[in-house]
């Protein structure tokens, strides 16, 4: 959200922040297709296993010192000059020991902070879980899981352009909000319940519909958290959303996993479900003072 709002105007940035998340996303895709078909799965001997996942290391080290490289030496920190007067502002007027003080005494902030890591924890709980929960009804599907994962990706590749988008265009930051978690409240119920008739097309068309909405959220809570912290940096509130799904994943991730081994996946489907319904509670009673756009407005007044 900071490289976003540094270089784009607030007509830009929604869009520009997906955009961002988007590469992300990319990533993590194939990183559910591919390992399935370069990995045996009854492989036992460990000097086969150690030359497979090298195939697929030593590219990824490779690409990422590129990456590296590319940062360091081409990549420019800042534009010369800023999209809008309110982010030279914010530049200036940045003290990160009182920012965080603020951001942490922010009770919309806070509630942001919940909401965020409950929706955002289950997505990656479920992605963490993904082999173990498939394979329960579809034995032997391993190439099926990584395709129901990289589809999950895709589709909140498509999901997170499209509310960029559209937030650029109305800014209904908390509407927005209330809608993804409630849908996808009611999409986890549904397929909880249904998963039971195990046709494997019902994996597919629900885990397409939660990836939109749930990693399409991804950078629908950055851009909110940077609304309504203005002028606090964008890397202060970011940050902490970003710690908040690191937290909450691995909770949620361990809950679920238990749950999955002493009471099926049933159960641990109706976990996650309860906690995106907890995050829908925080969204609805947080107040939504956007506080960017409106500097923004008055800038174009004067």
């Amino acid at each position: 959200p900071i490289i976003a709002g540094d270089w784009f105007g607030t007509a830009e940035v929604g869009l520009a922040c997906a955009m961002g998340v988007f590469g992300n996303q990319l990533g993590i895709a194939l990183g559910f297709i591919i390992p399935p078909f370069v990995i045996e799965n009854n492989c036992t001997d460990d000097v086969n296993i150690s030359y497979e996942l090298s195939i697929i290391t030593y590219p990824i080290a490779v690409i990422n010192g590129v990456i590296l490289l590319l940062t360091i030496f081409v990549f420019q920190g800042k534009p010369d000059k800023f999209p809008s007067i309110a982010q030279a502002t914010k530049e200036v007027n940045a003290d990160y020991l009182s920012s965080l003080k603020q951001l942490v005494t922010d009770r919309s902030f806070m509630f942001l902070f919940m909401a965020y890591g409950f929706i955002v924890g289950t997505y990656l709980a479920m992605s963490t879980l993904m082999n173990e929960m498939v394979l329960i009804h579809f034995p032997g599907e391993e190439v099926d899981a990584g395709w129901l994962g990289a589809i999950m990706v895709f589709a909140g590749m498509g999901g997170s352009i499209l509310f960029g988008v559209f937030l650029d265009k109305t800014h209904r930051f908390k509407e927005v909000s209330v809608v993804i978690f409630g849908l996808s409240a009611i999409c986890m119920l549904c397929y909880t319940f249904m998963i039971r008739m195990e046709h494997i097309w019902i994996q597919f068309l629900f885990f397409s519909i939660l990836g939109v909405l749930m990693t399409g959220y991804i950078p629908v809570g950055f851009d909110f958290g940077a609304e309504i912290t203005y002028p606090i940096p964008e890397a202060m509130s970011g940050s902490l959303l970003n710690a908040s799904t690191m937290v909450f994943s691995i909770i949620l991730t361990n809950v679920a996993s238990s749950l999955i081994q002493s009471y099926g996946d049933f159960v641990s489907n109706l976990f996650l479900t309860i906690c995106i319904l907890v995050g829908l509670v925080f969204v609805v009673f947080m107040k939504c003072e956007l506080k960017r756009t409106t500097a923004s407005n008055e800038e174009k007044q004067t």
